[in-house]
């Protein structure tokens, strides 16, 4: 299972169960590259943390948008990003993700989904993250009482 796989099973694990239709595609390739920008972001030493306010409606796609203007290829486009938000894949899993993500054969269509549905691909990664987070405090919660 690749990590963004894991992060999307978060949202059958968690406290409260959501339903979220799947997506497959380009669509399935641009937010796992979101879910690995989003998790790979210094949020304690970069200067997005100090932005969390308006990181999800401005912040985070303002720049995935700008980045898909600055380049027209998945590489370049994850350059611009990764660098823009000072955001690095943690492991070795999730940079084999990214690697394989980053071939997807029609980078075309996943480009302009970047350029022209940032904001519900951002409510969907927003969604899974807040499930991530949910499950998390739910599994602290069982091992405190253990």
């Amino acid at each position: 299972m690749t990590p963004t796989q894991r992060w999307i099973s978060a949202l059958q694990v968690g406290p409260v169960p959501v339903e979220l239709p799947p997506v497959e595609g380009a669509a399935l390739t641009a937010q796992a590259l979101l879910l690995l920008v989003h998790y790979g972001i210094d949020w304690t030493n970069g200067w997005v943390g100090n932005h969390r306010k308006t990181y999800w409606d401005k912040t985070f796609p303002d720049r995935v948008i700008l980045a898909t203007y600055r380049g027209s290829t998945l590489r370049r486009w994850w350059r611009e990003v990764s660098a823009e938000l000072q955001s690095a894949p943690r492991n070795a899993q999730e940079r084999l993700e990214v690697a394989q993500l980053l071939e997807y054969p029609e980078q075309a269509e996943v480009l302009r989904l970047l350029r022209t549905e940032a904001e519900p691909l951002m409510l969907r990664v927003r969604i899974i993250a807040e499930a991530v987070r949910a499950a998390r405090v739910e599994e602290q919660w069982e091992e405190a009482w253990r």
